[in-house]
């Protein structure tokens, strides 16, 4: 979809649809030219303020066909999400109708929030609520209606709209990359692909690397080679690298890049087993952040900071080659592994890729991305993502960038007692918790934070999230494309 922000003192331009908001206990503040349409459309009694209730009017005005009318509710419950959510119904509406373009006029949002935050919601909700994801198909595509939305704001406050608006457009297209590359079938997006549109990204600050299998074989990542041996697919480890001027501190994003998880030989349930494709939307989020970058999202940043990104790209797949339950493979750092499972495979690449970035960037901080447990669906369900690390600066930061981004995070502790379920009798660490009392998920995290020792590091789990939430208006099934738009606020903020 493409959106612009209309300048300051632009005439209102015509267009086949006009979208305002009103919101319980204030009366909606159109421009002059439109007054008249919005006192009619009031007469008539249809207009209803309650939040996501909609009116669509025909107009007497050529120049505006119809008035559609979105309610925000209560004045005291507004919020950058109700508005996120108020701008992608007002596409979705604009489709509905028919019409090719469409003007949105923010100005009829109460002030009540920072203006930064209100364009960068408007933005996020205009562009993620088209997103559509285009299945293969012998059908031909019928052409979309509404994909060109102008948005007018001309308050006091304008500049810290537009920069809010820009962020928010970057952010989202960003975060649909990562929705489309997530959705594909896992015949497509194979490691190869992940890798062929990390390259694609080259260019503008961004530069992109892809170590093959014997990269990795010399590396001596048996964790990783081990997960990868059952596949016919070559493994990738995709490295990409933004390093501005003047720079003085590096940060590393790891993301899990599964983009097939059969569980290997400790195979899944055949139900909803197609479902793993999405086992890859960790490195989804990575390329999706690069793809903000690329587009000059951290242009105006605060502090100039190296991005690295990670991807560990590979099948899990059973096999006569494949790695076995108690086979002990020897990671990146000399760590010894015992593989319990194989289905644990997401802990075994990333740790390989952890340590590896450590050791080669020297990183302030590193943050991993990754779908690693059903454990976390069992305790957070779909909305809201599991985070743990070993420095509370770091996990603060990142809440806060959740919060701020509507992509909740909420904090597992990760204590000494929970370094010990790894303990193994036949290696250094176990691939698996050796107690039945449950905390899988920390136990994970916890398996994650030995490759990671030294260094301020912070690890999502994002099974619950990546995929299955509830419908929001600007996400309504397949990949939420979590993670891009959190990543981007921690580095901007």
């Amino acid at each position: 979809m493409k959106i612009r922000l209309l300048p300051a003192a632009a005439a209102l331009p015509s267009a086949d649809l006009v979208v305002c908001f009103v919101n319980e206990g204030m009366a909606v503040a159109p421009p002059r030219a439109l007054a008249e349409a919005v006192r009619l459309a009031n007469a008539t009694g249809d207009v209803k303020a309650e939040f996501r209730k909609v009116a669509l009017f025909h107009t007497r005005d050529k120049r505006w066909a119809r008035l559609l009318l979105i309610g925000l509710g209560k004045t005291g419950e507004l919020s950058v999400e109700r508005v996120r959510r108020a701008a992608a119904l007002a596409q979705a509406q604009a489709e509905a109708s028919g019409v090719r373009a469409f003007v949105l006029l923010a100005d009829t949002l109460p002030q009540s929030i920072a203006a930064d935050a209100l364009g960068r919601a408007v933005a996020e909700g205009l562009v993620l609520g088209a997103y559509k994801y285009a299945a293969p198909s012998q059908k031909p595509r019928r052409p979309r209606q509404a994909q060109i939305a102008s948005v007018a704001f001309t308050g006091k406050t304008r500049a810290d709209f537009a920069r809010g608006f820009e962020i928010g457009r970057v952010g989202a297209e960003a975060a649909c990359f990562a929705r489309d590359l997530d959705n594909g079938p896992a015949n497509v997006v194979t490691p190869t692909r992940l890798a062929h549109e990390a390259k694609k990204l080259a260019g503008k600050g961004v530069r992109v690397r892809v170590l093959e299998k014997r990269d990795l074989q010399r590396l001596e990542m048996g964790a990783f080679l081990g997960v990868a041996q059952g596949s016919a697919q070559p493994p990738k480890l995709i490295v990409l690298d933004f390093a501005p001027p003047g720079a003085k501190h590096t940060v590393c994003v790891v993301g899990k890049g599964l983009t097939f998880d059969t569980g290997g030989i400790s195979i899944k349930p055949a139900a909803k087993m197609e479902d793993m494709r999405y086992d890859m939307c960790g490195g989804g989020a990575v390329l999706g952040l690069f793809h903000a970058i690329r587009n000059g999202a951290l242009l105006r940043a605060r502090r100039k900071v190296r991005v690295i990104g990670v991807v560990p790209a590979t099948e899990n797949m059973p096999g006569g080659k494949a790695q076995r339950p108690g086979d002990v493979v020897t990671a990146y750092d000399g760590t010894t592994i015992e593989v319990l499972n194989t289905d644990a495979e997401g802990r075994l690449v990333l740790a390989d890729s952890i340590a590896w970035a450590k050791k080669t960037y020297s990183p302030h901080a590193i943050v991993d991305l990754a779908t690693l447990t059903g454990a976390v669906v069992v305790a957070l369900g779909h909305e809201v993502t599991a985070i743990m690390g070993n420095d509370d600066d770091l996990v603060r930061a990142l809440i806060a960038a959740g919060k701020a981004s509507d992509e909740l995070l909420w904090q597992l502790p990760l204590l000494e007692v929970h370094k010990n379920l790894n303990k193994s009798k036949f290696a250094d660490i176990a691939n698996l918790p050796n107690a039945a009392g449950g905390a899988g998920s920390i136990a994970a995290g916890a398996f994650l934070g030995h490759f990671a020792q030294g260094t301020a590091w912070a690890h999502l789990d994002i099974a619950g999230t990546a995929w299955g939430g509830e419908a929001k208006d600007y996400y309504t099934g397949g990949a939420t494309g979590t993670g891009v738009r959190t990543l981007l606020q921690w580095l901007l903020a």
